[in-house]
């Protein structure tokens, strides 16, 4: 394992930050190869090649896909969803604190109605658009919510931001083929040095009382 010293923290962070220049510069480097031609290693070629394969073909589809909508289940009956909202409300050991992790520890005084309808709206309905059928619906749950936290919420919308999961952006960060092929080989390298240090140990009997 690293250390802690200054050193050794300014080590790790110069590593992350080449290894995630890699891909960039390889996509930039490739498209300097195609145009001019220079003459380079064939190996340093292909690293270039695969490099920019991988983020253009693998990590470039993989987060535009993960940034699709939520498929979200079809909507229970209204009953139904009033029985569960009250269970969950009767779960709630602490709701200041409920509300503050939800909101991502905004502050109380920045948690007001609009904010609270916007996270109903998803967490019972699974939209964030308004629908004034529904809109009687959520009000009763921001009473009831307020009713239980001891205070009202104020008008308005706060600087307050809720997790909603199936709406938020899914925040993704590259890493370079080069990246996971050094992860996947060093723990191929430890489970075949784990293998052959400690595969020969037999497990201990079983005792034959346990069968009878």
């Amino acid at each position: 394992m690293i250390g802690t010293s200054s050193l050794e923290y300014l080590f790790i962070r110069v590593c992350i930050f080449v290894l995630h220049w890699i891909a960039p510069l390889s996509v930039l480097l490739c498209a300097v190869l195609l145009t001019t031609r220079p003459t380079v290693p064939l190996a340093l070629a292909a690293w270039l090649i695969l490099e920019t394969a991988f983020y253009l073909l693998v990590y470039l589809p993989r987060k535009y896909y993960l940034q699709r909508p939520a498929l979200h289940p079809e909507l229970v009956p209204p009953e139904d969803r009033r029985r569960l909202f009250y269970r969950c409300l009767k779960s709630i050991p602490d709701p200041d604190q409920y509300l503050s992790k939800w909101f991502m520890d905004s502050p109380a005084w920045e948690i007001k109605t609009e904010n609270i309808h916007e996270f109903l709206r998803w967490a019972f309905l699974n939209t964030q658009d308004v629908n004034e059928e529904q809109e009687q619906e959520i009000n009763e749950y921001t009473e009831a919510t307020e009713n239980l936290v001891g205070r009202s919420f104020a008008p308005g919308r706060g600087s307050a931001k809720s997790l909603r999961l199936t709406f938020d952006k899914v925040n993704m960060l590259h890493r370079s083929l080069f990246w996971y092929l050094v992860s996947h080989g060093r723990r191929n390298l430890k489970s075949a040095y784990l293998t052959n240090h400690h595969g020969s140990v037999s497990s201990p009997s079983t005792p034959s009382h346990l069968f009878g």
